[in-house]
């Protein structure tokens, strides 16, 4: 297992949120706030962020952190810049995921790669086909499932993935879009570790 640093004082992570105290307090939402937390992004909320900010990175990112943090933009721009960099750390800290083990190479304990599949265990359990479910099991891919999920995404990279892991684990894209990101790039790798050939 990943071993993490140290949290400063001003930082408090937990599964699903993480939460800074800020160096002044701020107005967010006509309030005045000493602390934000952030919950851990979904791939939807990211794709969205994605969308409305386009090729402007930092607007993304604001964008994306308004959301998490149930703020509006304004707020944000609003903070003292050493607070902003607190948020972009407590981001950072949501997208490291405990279970993924020190070594690149090692196979991850949420992990198990058959020839024929992977089983994946998620940190928590979703809605997933209207049923609770903290694993979700791939088929290895075919050559029509990454054709038929080219030909449904009408180009778009993201959404080809999207609809390939859907169609791999029957499940369906709203489903997974409402993943944590930490969760989506499990699925991310339990895919590269199915079409991954040692041999060649």
């Amino acid at each position: 297992m990943k071993t993490l640093k140290k949290l400063p004082s001003w930082l408090t992570v937990e599964a699903d949120s993480a939460t800074i105290t800020l160096t002044r307090p701020s107005d967010v939402n006509g309030v005045k706030v000493d602390q934000l937390t952030l919950r851990a992004p979904t791939l939807r909320e990211v794709r969205a962020s994605d969308a409305i900010g386009g090729d402007d990175e930092v607007m993304r990112e604001v964008t994306l952190f308004a959301s998490l943090a149930d703020a509006g933009i304004v707020d944000l721009d609003g903070l003292k810049l050493t607070d902003y960099s607190r948020l972009q750390s407590a981001y950072s800290r949501l997208l490291q995921d405990a279970g993924m083990p020190e070594n690149k190479g090692d196979t991850p304990t949420w992990l198990v790669v058959g020839s024929d599949g992977a089983v994946v265990t998620l940190s928590k359990a979703y809605d997933i086909n209207d049923i609770k479910l903290d694993r979700l099991t791939f088929r290895a891919p075919t050559v029509r499932d990454v054709r038929t999920a080219t030909s449904a995404s009408n180009g778009d990279d993201e959404q080809r993935e999207t609809i390939l892991l859907a169609s791999l684990s029957e499940s369906n894209t709203k489903d997974l879009e409402g993943l944590k990101l930490t969760d989506y790039q499990r699925l991310q790798a339990a895919y590269f570790r199915l079409v991954q050939d040692d041999g060649v």
